[in-house]
C-alpha cells in the first residue's frame, strides 16, 4: 500500500502544482488588465506599445487607419492614465457615422437588437465591409443552419454563396429581407432564357408573365412563384416544393403528382376514374380522357398538355410542347361542349361531352360501359343550370 501512494504522489503533484501556477498567472493577468497605469492619452494608440499590430489587415475601419480617430468611439476616462469606454453602446455608436440600418419594416434579427459586432469587426478585418467571415455564405451559416440549405437540385445564386442577390443583410420593405418583391425579383433572373445546372434551355418566365392575351396559372399570375418553387435548394427538380414527374412520360401514382394536388385535390378522382360525368370536362360522352391519357404504365404527365405558366388557350393548354429534343405542336381547337386536338403523338382527335365521338384510333380496350342518351342529356341540363347560377353570382 505504501509502495502504491509512492507512485501515485509522483503521478499527481506534479499535476496539482501546474494547476497552482497556472491559477497564480491568470490571478496576476486579471490584475494587469484592471490595474491603472499612466500613458501619454495625447498619443495615438496605434502607435503606441499596447496597439501597434493594429491596423495593418486589409480592411481597416476608417477611424482606426492612423489611430487618431480612436476617441470618435472610446473617451478616455481621465486624462494620462489608461482607461476607456465606449461613448454610447452599440448600435448608436455604429449609427452615430453610418445611416439607420434598422429603418424599413422587416429587419434582420441581429440587426433588430444592434448586434451589429456579431457580423463586423469595429477595428479592421481581411474581408470586405470588415465582416468575421471570409465571404457571405460563411457568415450566414454562422447562424443559419447549412443543412436546411441542402439539396440535389441547386438554386445557383444559393449554391454560390450570394445571398445578398435576394436578400439585405439588414432590413428591407419585403418579407424575409428580400431586396424586391416577388415575382420582380425572380425575374432579375428569370427575364431571358437560361441553362439550368445540368445545361437544360429554360424559356423566360417574365416573358409569359407579360405576354399580351395570354392565360396564367392562378398562383404565377398572382405572382406567387414561391407557391411552386422554393427559393432555396431542394431535392425535387426545378425547385419544385412536392413531387412531380419530371419526364414526358410516367407512371401513374397520387404520390407523384403531390405538388398539383396541394391546390387541385379535385384532379385525384378525375384521374382515378375511367368513366365519370361530372370529375372533368375531358371526356368523351362519360369517357374520362383525362384518365386515359394520365392513369396508365407509360402516362402522359400533366405538362404534355398544359402549361404550367400560361398559354393562349382556354385551360392552360399548349401550343407546343417539348418531346426530346424536338418542340411538337399541339394543334388545339376548342368548341362550346368538347374540342379537338391534332399533336405529333396522333391524329386529329374530337370529342364531345354529350354527343361523343367515335374514336378512329387504335387504342386500348375502354373501360366501364358508355352513357345512355339520357344520362348524357340529364348531365348536360345540370351543366347548363350550373353555369347560370354561376352567371348570376
Amino acid at each position: 500500500m505504501k509502495n502504491k501512494w509512492h507512485l501515485l504522489k509522483y503521478r499527481f503533484v506534479p499535476l496539482f502544482l501546474a494547476g497552482c501556477v497556472t491559477a497564480l498567472f491568470a490571478a496576476q493577468n486579471i490584475h494587469a488588465r484592471n490595474k491603472t497605469f499612466a500613458i501619454n492619452t495625447e498619443a495615438s494608440c496605434i502607435a503606441s506599445a499596447c496597439h501597434s499590430s493594429m491596423g495593418k489587415k486589409q480592411h481597416i475601419h476608417e477611424p482606426v487607419a492612423n489611430g487618431d480617430g480612436c476617441t470618435g468611439c472610446h473617451e478616455v476616462l481621465k486624462k494620462g492614465e489608461h482607461g476607456f469606454r465606449l461613448k454610447m453602446p452599440v448600435p448608436g455608436l455604429c449609427y452615430s457615422c453610418h445611416e439607420n440600418k434598422a429603418d424599413k419594416k422587416y429587419k434582420h434579427n441581429p440587426v433588430e437588437q444592434g448586434l451589429c459586432l456579431d457580423c463586423h469587426f469595429p477595428h479592421e478585418s481581411d474581408n470586405k465591409r470588415l465582416l468575421i467571415q471570409p465571404s457571405i455564405g460563411a457568415l450566414c451559416f454562422t447562424c443559419h443552419d447549412e443543412k436546411e440549405f441542402a439539396g440535389s437540385t441547386p438554386h445557383t445564386p444559393v449554391s454560390e454563396g450570394r445571398c445578398l442577390d435576394c436578400h439585405g443583410p439588414h432590413s428591407t420593405d419585403y418579407p424575409k429581407q428580400l431586396v424586391k418583391p416577388v415575382p420582380d425579383l425572380c425575374f432579375v433572373c428569370h427575364n431571358r432564357e437560361i441553362k439550368d445546372t445540368r445545361g437544360v434551355p429554360l424559356p423566360s418566365p417574365k416573358d409569359v408573365y407579360t405576354g399580351q392575351g395570354l392565360t396564367l396559372h392562378k398562383p404565377f399570375a398572382l405572382g406567387k412563384c414561391a407557391d411552386c418553387h422554393s427559393p432555396h435548394p431542394v431535392n425535387e427538380h426545378r425547385l419544385l416544393k412536392g413531387h412531380y414527374p419530371e419526364g414526358f412520360y410516367a407512371s401513374y401514382s397520387e404520390d407523384s403528382y403531390a405538388l398539383c394536388f396541394q391546390c387541385h385535390p379535385g384532379t385525384r378522382k378525375a384521374l382515378k376514374e375511367s368513366r365519370t360525368l361530372t370529375d372533368t370536362g375531358f371526356r368523351n360522352g362519360n369517357l374520362n380522357l383525362h384518365y386515359r391519357h394520365v392513369n396508365r404504365a407509360k402516362g402522359r404527365t400533366c405538362k404534355a398538355c398544359h402549361h404550367h405558366h400560361g398559354s393562349r388557350n382556354p385551360r392552360l393548354i399548349r401550343d407546343t410542347f417539348p418531346f426530346g429534343n424536338r418542340i411538337l405542336a399541339v394543334k388545339y381547337e376548342k368548341t362550346e361542349t368538347g374540342g379537338s386536338c391534332a399533336p405529333a403523338c396522333h391524329a386529329r382527335a374530337q370529342y364531345d361531352r354529350y354527343e361523343p365521338f367515335e374514336s378512329t384510333m387504335r387504342t386500348t380496350p375502354r373501360e366501364g360501359t358508355d352513357a345512355t342518351p339520357d344520362e348524357l342529356r340529364r348531365s348536360r341540363e345540370k351543366e347548363t343550370q350550373g353555369m347560370k347560377r354561376e352567371g348570376n353570382k
